[in-house]
């Protein structure tokens, strides 16, 4: 495939689409059919960019010739100078359109296989990524370097705060999907970056502000801008409680919804459980409401959460994997509005009339922005037999079967991160998918969100185990933070379990969740008779380059662990009559 082959596909519709009449009447439009046009907007030229760097591997060669870093020093000021005189939506600085111009006209013809060994494409190729992704800086965000915003970013702020319906003055038809205007999340996805990992050689290590990604076909990934210009309370804290409900399981709460079966081939067909949310009853046997579950468990840990912080409300609320169902989900929802906290991100099974099927799903909610489309998880829990007898669990009257698949519908693979503060970003993820590779690792490592969150229904949170062993694979690269949060009920199964068994000299430790960071890791313990855990964060910059050596000037973040204290107070859902 040649240069002029990947601009072709990826921009099928041509490079700009040019106004009729209104100066950005986007609904008149015709189309450039000439590729000897740059494109206008900037994430569309990094995704051609981007792309052709991608796919040929060139990013290999981006690094300074050490031999010569005063002529590399002259790129790196080259680079600056035209991305801040670019700030106009409808044409690109003369430098730009001659680097494009001689991109398609000159090397147009030249087969990605090539370009490793033309260090004169390579240049141009560099030069344009780079200047697009310097251009970008702010997309995405409610504020830019300085707080102050250039006409693209200013363009995408007001497309996320339109509402349903509103005509928009800039179209970017794919948003939230992706920033690009003519490239479609079909080919590929660009969006707005947190963190520039500093490990490895990839097309990560080449951006600051930029992510390429996998096609929407792929993984739906969205950017949802949410904080508003609401940073918090002013300062660089992050307040997280930490709620691991359930704290009790009832045995028959796992039931069999798929026998093993065999084969005409001699294959076996794999059995599958479910859940039965039992524990989202009284202890009278009656449905738990979402209004008792606020009045006598969530407020009350959050009032004293305020008080434990001096006064300062958390800023977030954390249920595990499959706490809630839906309907008490949107009822704590209505409930929490007016409590002061800014967000909620719980877990919850959810039954999807249409498909037939079951829905393991994290909710992701912001108050003030009302953006409450749940995410869906992407891989199914296998329990196998050691994990059945260390959490009580005899659902299934076949002896020869020792292993069962979660049943649920895995189709719907979506991804939202959040922009949640000026400079920070947050994913949530759902259990196994923390674990599992595709679709999410490679955007997450793309995207390199500020914070994980992992809602999981397992065993105690222990650094050797696999949710801290993945945990530290996302900080070690790109450098997130990662929070692991189970309930506390399969913690104190899989401890009864190793009680029995192994007879350790002292009982062990009810760690609900663990931080990791990338300089250190954290058991997050719950106490007896405490039912949350206040997690208090620091928020500080971070100093970030590119692989070809470009700062970001301190403008990311990094996340890390200040304090964790135990919340006493709120009755138990199981308690309640």
């Amino acid at each position: 495939m040649r240069i002029l082959d990947v601009i072709r596909q990826l921009m099928p519709a041509g490079p700009v689409a040019e106004p009729q009449g209104e100066l950005l009447d986007i609904f008149s439009v015709r189309v450039s059919p000439s590729y000897q046009t740059c494109p206008t907007w900037p994430p569309d030229l990094f995704a051609v960019a981007g792309t052709i760097i991608d796919r040929s591997g060139c990013y290999t060669q981006a690094s300074p010739n050490r031999d010569d870093l005063p002529a590399h020093e002259a790129y790196l000021q080259v680079v600056q100078d035209v991305a801040s005189s670019w700030n106009n939506l409808l044409e690109v600085p003369v430098e730009v359109a001659e680097l494009w111009a001689s991109l398609v006209a000159v090397y147009g013809e030249v087969a990605l296989e090539d370009i490793r060994d033309i260090p004169d494409v390579q240049s141009v190729l560099f030069t344009l990524f780079a200047i697009a992704d310097e251009v970008s800086q702010g997309m995405g965000w409610d504020t830019g370097a300085g707080n102050a915003l250039n006409d693209f970013a200013t363009a995408v702020l007001i497309t996320a705060a339109l509402e349903p319906g509103e005509k928009p003055l800039y179209r970017l038809p794919d948003w939230p999907n992706s920033l690009c205007r003519m490239v479609p999340a079909d080919q590929v996805v660009v969006l707005p970056k947190s963190i520039t990992t500093d490990k490895g050689c990839t097309i990560r290590s080449l951006s600051h502000n930029l992510a390429l990604l996998p096609c929407r076909t792929v993984l739906d990934s969205e950017w949802r801008l949410v904080s508003r210009d609401a940073h918090g309370d002013g300062t660089s804290e992050l307040r997280l409680l930490l709620v691991p409900f359930p704290y009790a399981i009832p045995p028959d709460s796992f039931i069999l919804s798929s026998a093993r079966r065999k084969m005409k081939n001699g294959s076996t067909h794999a059995a599958f459980f479910g859940l039965d949310q039992k524990w989202l009853k009284t202890k009278d046997g009656k449905p738990l409401s979402s209004e008792a579950l606020a009045k006598e468990l969530i407020l009350p840990l959050i009032a004293q959460a305020t008080v434990q912080a001096g006064g300062k409300k958390p800023h977030g609320v954390v249920l595990p994997e499959c706490a809630l169902d839906e309907d008490t989900t949107v009822g704590l929802i209505d409930a929490l509005k007016g409590s002061g906290i800014e967000f909620l991100i719980a877990g919850v099974l959810e039954y999807d009339e249409q498909s037939g099927r079951w829905l393991n799903q994290a909710y992701t909610l912001f108050m003030d922005s009302q953006v409450a489309k749940p995410q869906s998880k992407h891989h199914r829990w296998r329990i196998d037999r050691r994990q059945a007898n260390s959490y009580g669990l005899d659902f299934d009257s076949d002896p020869d079967n020792a292993q069962w698949w979660e049943d649920i519908d895995v189709s719907m693979r979506r991804l939202p991160f959040y922009a949640f503060r000026k400079d920070t970003s947050l994913v949530t993820l759902i259990c196994e998918d923390l674990a599992r590779m595709e679709p999410a690792m490679n955007a997450i490592r793309a995207v390199g969100p500020n914070l994980v969150v992992a809602l999981l229904m397992d065993g105690p949170q222990l650094g050797w185990r696999w949710p801290g062993r993945y945990a530290g694979v996302l900080a070690d690269e790109p450098g997130c933070a990662v929070l692991s949060l189970t309930c506390a009920a399969t913690v104190d199964l899989s401890n009864t379990y190793y009680v029995i068994t192994d007879k350790p000299d002292k009982p062990p430790a009810r760690i609900v969740a663990r931080w990791t960071q990338a300089t250190a890791t954290y058991d997050i313990e719950l106490p007896d008779n405490a039912n949350g855990v206040l997690l208090t964060l620091q928020s500080d910059a971070r100093h970030q380059t590119t692989l070809d050596n470009r700062s970001d000037q301190s403008h990311a973040r990094a996340l890390s662990f200040t304090s964790q204290q135990p919340i006493y107070a709120g009755t138990r859902p199981d308690d309640l009559t």
